[in-house]
């Protein structure tokens, strides 16, 4: 036994040799005559302070293909996941966003270009209003723009990425969505394994890239209509003669730079949703159980253990029992029941040591904080506050406010980021086709098209996007704020513009609202209807 102790002893201060601090120290080095000093012993930090309390280092290889599968799995088996995604697409696209053409016009004539910026700004958003509500959008002639990009920003979100596809049949622009899952390498070309091509690109997971990164082409499997065989389409991602995308992915989020294809939004959280589904079910499933049985008999350590309810059982079944005939009135009646019926109360008279309590259920308590807790959580993942994603404002004033702010901004990056992914490669394709159809007047683009004047080109595509507007909580408090920073000096000078007010009201488009005011101002002034002029102190304080 001792050679064994011994043996032990010595194979731990082996171990403890290998692993201590000592072992990775460098040459010891003297104090220099300057007084400054060198350390004694340089070490690797890998993140951890004591020896294997953060476990493993793990550098995961993503499997698209999987997560992408789960992922759609929890909008069918999560209602927590499929609410919060809900609630996240309603808010960011909604019916879609609205386009502020706002070129440049200082940049355009820095170019030596000179446009009417007001005439191709309104001429550029009514026709283009017009596209974007018309099924000939739509590739497959079913929806229109704006619930394809409802459906990709879903897709984006939920599946990791979707793929995009403009093309121009000669009279029209159509927009097409093929599902990130069939954006596949023809044959290898992963991530770490990447297909070589010859010209010095690179295909990975179903994309050609170009040495600097610049997307080239998107390979698309095809099964044919039986199911038979399948090819790859080859999508090039920009057009020969113009260079404007005409196939472009649009991302859920993105894990690292070298990391080409996106991630679902959730993928952090899908085994949270995935035991919390489970925990609601087993709740679920215990209440309904614990819900069968009203009340149980609890016998002290002195009860004989006979069952108050056995004869009542037995009478039930048909068995004669060794009491005495139950009472009946003259109509054949039990007479217990008709008491039972009157009073609505029925006394049963225990054996000794034996009680009648009632089942109660303590998992309802517990299982609200497990899942607002988790819920929680899993809003923050998405990014949306969680009394937005579950339609509950029940906070105070000034929680609510800040929610609603923190919201707000997360809604105008979101927008941003989805605008410059989806809906300036749409517009920069439309407009291009439109001028050179000679339906937008715009002199000087295509001179610019052929120098390859981007800084032009540019300045000619400039837009804004903006979707519902996020209301404030007590507007009256919001703007008396605002006047109260500009200072008395200010105080005739507007806050906003009809526009811009129209646009927070979701009040539909400026230019036709005027008119059609216009139209029914004048058709009232020449029946005689005299219109009161009221300033808005007086329509706020109700006078008449």
């Amino acid at each position: 036994m001792d050679f064994m102790a011994d043996k032990k002893i010595k194979l731990i201060d082996r171990v403890k040799a290998f692993i201590k601090p000592e072992t990775l120290k460098q040459p010891v080095a003297d104090f220099s005559t300057s007084g400054e000093s060198r350390p004694l012993m340089v070490l690797s930090f890998t993140g951890e302070k004591n020896l294997g309390e953060m476990g493993p280092a793990i550098d995961y290889r993503l499997d698209y293909s999987t997560l992408r599968i789960r992922s759609w799995q929890s909008q069918l088996e999560s209602d927590i996941c499929k609410t919060v995604i809900k609630r996240f697409v309603t808010w960011v696209v909604g019916d879609g966003l609205k386009l502020q053409s706002e070129p440049s016009d200082v940049v355009l004539k820095s170019e030596g270009v000179t446009i009417n910026k007001q005439a191709f700004s309104d001429a550029v958003e009514a026709r283009f209003g017009i596209f974007k509500k018309s099924k000939t959008s739509d590739y497959s002639e079913m929806n229109n723009i704006d619930l394809i990009a409802a459906a990709a920003f879903k897709n984006a979100i939920v599946g990791g990425d979707v793929l995009v596809i403009q093309r121009f049949d000669g009279e029209n622009v159509n927009i097409q969505l093929v599902d990130g899952c069939h954006v596949q390498s023809p044959t290898l070309g992963s991530e770490w394994f990447p297909t070589a091509l010859a010209n010095g690109s690179s295909i990975i997971n179903g994309i050609e890239i170009s040495e600097k990164g610049k997307h080239i082409a998107f390979y698309v499997r095809i099964y044919s209509a039986n199911r038979t065989f399948l090819r790859y389409d080859r999508i090039p991602a920009r057009s020969n003669e113009s260079g404007l995308q005409t196939a472009f992915m649009v991302y859920g989020s993105k894990h690292r730079l070298d990391n080409i294809r996106g991630l679902p939004l959730l993928a952090a959280c899908l085994e949270t949703a995935k035991k919390m589904e489970r925990y609601k079910e087993a709740v679920l499933g215990s209440a309904e159980e614990i819900s069968k049985f009203i009340y149980q008999v609890v016998h002290e350590a002195y009860s004989d253990g006979s069952n108050p309810l056995g004869d009542r059982l037995m009478e039930a079944s048909g068995f004669e029992t060794d009491k005495l005939e139950i009472p009946r009135d003259v109509a054949g009646k039990e007479i217990a029941k008709s008491v039972a019926a009157s009073t609505n109360k029925q006394a049963i008279n225990m054996p000794v040591g034996s009680k009648l309590e009632p089942v109660t259920n303590n998992n309802p308590m517990m299982f609200r904080d497990f899942y607002a807790v988790n819920t929680d959580l899993l809003c923050a993942t998405v990014g949306i506050p969680p009394n937005v994603a579950m339609s509950k404002y029940d906070d105070s004033f000034s929680a609510s406010r800040a929610a609603i702010k923190d919201w707000e901004h997360t809604l105008i990056i979101e927008r941003n980021n989805f605008a410059f992914e989806f809906y300036e490669p749409v517009y920069a394709f439309w407009l291009d086709i439109e001028i050179l159809k000679n339906k937008i007047q715009a002199p000087g683009y295509v001179l610019a098209r052929r120098q390859n004047n981007t800084m032009a080109l540019d300045a000619f595509r400039r837009t804004r996007w903006i979707g519902s507007q996020v209301p404030h909580i007590d507007p009256e408090k919001e703007v008396i704020a605002e006047r109260l920073k500009l200072g008395s000096s200010a105080e005739a000078i507007p806050l906003t513009t009809v526009e811009a007010s129209t646009e927070a009201l979701n009040g539909g488009e400026y230019s036709s609202n005027v008119v059609q005011f216009g139209k029914e101002l004048s058709v009232s002034k020449n029946n005689g209807i005299e219109i009161p002029i009221k300033t808005t102190e007086t329509i706020r304080k109700g006078e008449k």
